[in-house]
């Protein structure tokens, strides 16, 4: 039944970016030694899912589509403070939520920047900030002191108000707070003033803290990134203005070099936190500024995070669950390239009804398992490392199972494939484990069910059959039963197909 399946072309298909590539900026002393920021991209800070997380629109989904398109990393704008008791505890199910998108985040091989984002409550009510942000960063700080050098601390977003003139001293009591649990860390500061490139020369950084990052934020000429803009009175009744002079490409150069100037005097990183142009500006217009921004701060080394995925300023169109192309292009032209050059669509990818990632993957009866992703010979050039260890009653009190979105209807004819080993040297090692197509919920009727002989050798695995009844979309899951395995596995993405007939060879 399998043995026609295009194996290689589905490869081709999905080869998928792996690690991070250096920055060219010369970074100063053990900032060079992790992952540059070099592309990202703001994300859920205006998202229901932080208050009602069953109308939410950024799903953990997400993180994949935004590594895929190539970016490297994504600002989480925390807002954080309407999450606090009136002793200045962080609410245990916003900590859960937070927890979730770091994991998204780092799963699909991005770096995840925390960003403190209640800046006008700090704007407004200094001493009450104060206070507040030093309760927020005693506890995220303890809280991920072992997490991964992927994830970043952001002390505070755009400082200005009555923040200006403390500014300094709030951004030293906060480091020294991080310091104490995370010595490594690397920690985003940036000047005062929105975070204006014209007031780096007042930040007063440690000197021998060589694992700061400093940022600048980019919206100028504002009057054309924010014409129509609701919430800023001088630019709402704007419209119509353009972009592109001579005298304003100029000023973009200008302003480029001056925060070259300063980090090179300073042997700082540069992170420019936030750029972006509302869609009142017209899309040709905001391509134009987009790519001419992000190639500015590119040419001189700065990485950069692009504002932003959802909400307004939009990259990704939540209705269409794609991007908003020209604007993606302005960001990553060379993968916009590489997708417009792509090769025919394989027929087989036609007939999926899952998402064929090995994020899907989930662990159930395995308390406290990290699972790791590794590169590999299989579809999506990603697979994952399952440590399994105990031994359980029966073979389905372990499983590590993968949503199937789409229905089926009796009759039709349903086939799994992926890629799987032991996760070891004995080249006599072999075990045998339980695959199904199954509902999801209790009575966990089988649509297809089989058997996969693991090995150390990284080989496919395939069942398929004829269902014998109908499922709803969003009721079948993919299940490997390994409660009696006890041992690490590694596993590729799931591809599940329905009514695919392999074209004749």
């Amino acid at each position: 039944m399998f043995n026609r399946f295009p194996f290689a072309r589905l490869l081709a298909l999905a080869a998928l970016a792996l690690g991070v590539a250096s920055a060219s900026h010369a970074q100063a002393d053990n900032v060079a030694a992790s992952p540059a920021l070099k592309r990202g991209v703001n994300i859920v800070g205006y998202d229901p899912l932080w208050t009602e997380p069953a109308k939410a629109r950024f799903q953990p989904r997400h993180m994949q589509a935004i590594r895929d398109g190539g970016f490297d990393h994504v600002r989480l704008n925390l807002h954080a403070f309407a999450h606090m008791d009136t002793q200045g505890q962080l609410s245990a199910t916003w900590l859960k939520t937070l927890d979730e998108l770091i994991d998204a985040g780092l799963k699909a091989g991005l770096q995840v920047i925390l960003d403190q984002h209640n800046f006008m409550d700090c704007a407004n009510e200094v001493d009450t900030c104060r206070t507040r942000l030093k309760a927020f960063w005693r506890q995220v700080a303890t809280r991920y002191q072992g997490a991964p050098d992927g994830v970043i601390f952001e002390i505070l977003n755009e400082p200005n108000g009555a923040a200006d003139a403390v500014w300094n001293d709030m951004l030293a009591e906060n480091l020294a707070i991080i310091r104490a649990t995370n010595p490594t860390r690397r920690v985003i500061v940036g000047p005062k003033f929105w975070n204006s490139l014209d007031h780096l020369d007042s930040l007063r950084l440690p000197e021998g803290d060589r694992r700061l990052i400093v940022t600048f934020h980019y919206y100028t000429p504002m009057e054309f990134t924010h014409q129509g803009a609701s919430w800023t009175p001088q630019f709402q009744k704007l419209s119509g203005i353009t972009w592109g002079l001579p005298t304003e490409l100029d000023k973009l150069k200008a302003d480029m070099d001056k925060v070259k100037a300063w980090a090179d005097k300073a042997q700082r990183p540069i992170l420019m936190g936030e750029f972006g142009a509302l869609e009142t500006a017209g899309m040709a217009q905001r391509v134009a500024w987009t790519a001419a921004v992000a190639r500015a701060a590119e040419a001189r080394g700065f990485g950069w995070s692009y504002w932003q995925f959802d909400s307004d300023f939009i990259l990704w169109d939540m209705k269409a669950d794609g991007w908003v192309k020209p604007i993606h292009a302005a960001l990553v032209p060379e993968k916009a390239a590489k997708t417009q050059a792509a090769p025919a669509r394989d027929p087989a990818l036609d007939h999926l009804i899952n998402t064929p990632r090995v994020t899907t993957w989930n662990v159930y009866g395995a308390d406290g398992i990290a699972t790791q992703q590794l590169p590999c010979a299989a579809f999506g050039k990603t697979c994952l490392r399952v440590p399994l260890q105990a031994l359980k009653s029966n073979v389905w009190d372990i499983g590590v199972t993968a949503p199937v979105q789409g229905a089926i209807a009796k009759g039709d004819q349903v086939q799994l494939v992926m890629w799987a080993r032991l996760d070891t040297d004995d080249a006599r090692a072999k075990e045998t484990v339980p695959v199904l197509l199954q509902l999801n919920a209790a009575p966990y009727t089988a649509v297809v069910s089989g058997t996969a002989t693991l090995t150390s050798q990284l080989e496919p695995v395939a069942i398929g059959g004829i269902a014998a009844a109908a499922f709803e979309a969003g009721t079948v899951n993919i299940a490997l039963q390994v409660g009696q395995l006890g041992r690490p596995i590694v596993i590729s993405a799931p591809l599940v197909l329905k009514n695919y007939k392999p074209a004749k060879q």
